[in-house]
């Protein structure tokens, strides 16, 4: 039941033509799922919504709905179909569709209509006089031509337990390249049993499908996004594999090379078989993957343990970078056993683990937040298997160039998917808090342009405030300049008029944020940091456009003081 109440709260439900004329009436952005009553609305969306809704609340625009097409006239058109069918509405008007369980496209659109409505809300642009789309019972008219296409070239894999377990994951995944395709994406799940029964659903009419249920959720499978590695306008189901000769006589299962006689690739990877449920799939297992922009930036965390570090720090480094990486943040520590059980803690009951305890806590290691497409499975697929056995197979992996001699454990750590990654970061670069403050001369004339950036930075506003400081606060703020001969002009300009005062969140945010500010003297700014803040808004140096605390503690400090906690004293 509790299930069912989040479903209801995300989602307006619409049953009759009264009730879609109301929801017509509502101001800002409204997602609508048109669903068949003998189906239900579209499940594999949900999760999507979600994320969608959280990202943009502070806009306060972004709604959704479900919609019975059986019982509304206006949904006339969308009846006798299953095919899953979203219309957008803004303030009133239908203005945009997507057909099919196509996440990136969802997203896309969403972003787009968010963005508008941002833009005419901040005065950068007037509201125009939408044409509101036209849909008649026998045409698609009003889709997206290129919908299809786009889904088409993308199909989710799953490799099951028995060849995880058995090491045989980077085997098959080279037969597949070998074959022809592309790996997009990969990760390591445990799968549930509803992702299960949704994935399998054309099997569950066979005598043996509850035990295959069974033996599916034994143990971890890797799921897979496949495509070809060139356009093509049909999804890459494994029935290409199966293509009739020239003779028109088919052709056996495609044998590559290493497979058993009974082995083929269509054994060793599942794979959606139709368009409508290869879409589904990649909604319902990568609701982030993004099909217009195949190669998406991403973080992944990495682990130089201490033996390679010590050894070989500058090569693999090189490496790293060589390969493409960026690396957003780093850390050397030299981690307590207590950080290492809890870091490793699914882990301990393993013969290795006492090896790898002992590894961790024998120096500094370094760890490091990667960025790069599709960060988390390329840097998988350089470090190769976990084990320093199957790693020497793989003489191009990274575990396998950087083995350290008579040290029985791989040197190299990654996260095993995006949910794994976004855990990691978190244990090593916990989310800080920082104290933000835009001065008064560019709170007046460039506030919105230093919003947007604070935002496109990554960073969460977790409390704002317009207030003209007094002398008491500006001296507070700036008490570490108190008796140098600038102070006073200093304190002048700060009370001059009102300012922009914020808390922003993000991993590593004093960092983070002080590099998005740039050099105190806006002329340096302009020579190392052309993006930086004040780079950009600053007016000279003691009207830089932003303030920001030098330390955690000086935010924290900060922090309190601005919004009422703290005393002055």
């Amino acid at each position: 039941m509790a299930g069912k109440k989040k479903e209801i709260q995300l989602q307006t439900v619409i049953t009759n033509q009264n009730q879609w004329d109301e929801m017509l009436q509502k101001n800002g952005i409204v997602v609508i799922d048109v669903y068949q009553a003998w189906c239900g609305p579209c499940k594999a969306v949900l999760n999507l919504f979600r994320k969608l809704r959280n990202e943009f609340s502070e806009d306060n625009v972004l709604h959704f709905a479900v919609a019975e097409a059986d019982s509304i006239e206006s949904l006339k058109p969308f009846r006798n179909s299953c095919e899953p069918v979203f219309l957008f509405s803004v303030h009133g008007k239908i203005l945009a569709i997507v057909k099919g369980v196509n996440a990136p496209l969802i997203t896309k659109t969403v972003t787009e209509l968010v963005q508008e409505e941002r833009d005419i809300a901040a005065g950068e642009k007037e509201r125009t006089e939408a044409e509101e789309l036209v849909f008649h019972e026998d045409s698609s008219e009003g889709s997206e031509g290129a919908v299809e296409e786009e889904v088409l070239t993308y199909s989710v894999g799953i490799i099951k337990p028995d060849d995880v377990l058995a090491g045989r994951i980077e085997e098959i995944k080279k037969k597949i390249k070998d074959a022809g395709f592309d790996i997009k994406a990969a990760e390591e799940r445990m799968l549930t049993e509803e992702q299960i029964r949704v994935f399998y659903a054309r099997n569950k009419e066979q005598p043996d499908f509850e035990a295959f249920v069974r033996f599916m959720m034994s143990g971890p499978c890797h799921v897979l996004i496949i495509t070809k590695k060139e356009p093509t306008a049909a999804i890459p189901q494994w029935i290409d594999l199966r293509k009739k000769s020239e003779s028109g006589e088919p052709e056996q299962p495609v044998k590559l090379p290493g497979l058993t006689e009974t082995e083929s690739l269509v054994n060793l990877c599942d794979v959606q078989d139709s368009v409508e449920d290869a879409s589904r799939q990649l909604a319902f297992f990568f609701p982030n993957f993004n099909v217009n922009k195949a190669e998406q930036v991403e973080k992944t965390l990495a682990i130089i343990r201490p033996s390679l570090l010590k050894e070989r720090r500058e090569s693999i480094m090189q490496r790293i970078k060589d390969d493409g990486f960026k690396i957003a943040m780093q850390k050397e520590i030299i981690l307590s056993e207590e950080q290492v059980r809890t870091f490793y803690k699914e882990h301990v009951d393993q013969d290795y683990f006492p090896v790898l305890l002992e590894q961790m806590t024998s120096g500094p290691t370094l760890v490091l937040a990667l960025t790069r497409e599709n960060a988390v499975s390329h840097w998988r697929d350089l470090l190769g298997p976990k084990t320093l056995e199957e790693a020497r197979k793989n003489p191009e992996s990274l575990r396998a160039q950087y083995a350290i001699e008579n040290v029985p454990i791989n040197q190299l750590h990654g996260s095993s998917s995006h949910i794994d990654a976004q855990k990691e970061l978190e244990f090593f670069f916990p989310e800080e808090q920082t104290f933000a403050l835009i001065k008064p001369d560019a709170a007046k004339n460039h506030k919105d342009e230093i919003m947007k950036k604070v935002k496109e930075a990554g960073f969460s506003i977790s409390k704002v405030k317009e207030q003209a400081l007094t002398r008491e606060m500006a001296a507070q703020f700036y008490k570490d300049h108190e008796g140098k001969p600038f102070f006073e002009q200093l304190v002048n300009c700060m009370t001059e008029g009102p300012s922009v005062i914020m808390v922003l969140s993000k991993e590593n945010a004093v960092e983070e944020w002080r590099q998005l500010m740039g050099p105190t003297d806006p002329e340096e700014a302009k020579k190392t940091s052309p993006e930086s803040i004040r780079a950009q808004f600053a007016h000279d140096i003691l009207s830089n456009a932003v303030h920001g605390s030098s330390n955690i503690e000086h935010a924290l400090k900060s922090i309190k003081f601005a919004f009422g906690e703290l005393d002055a004293d």
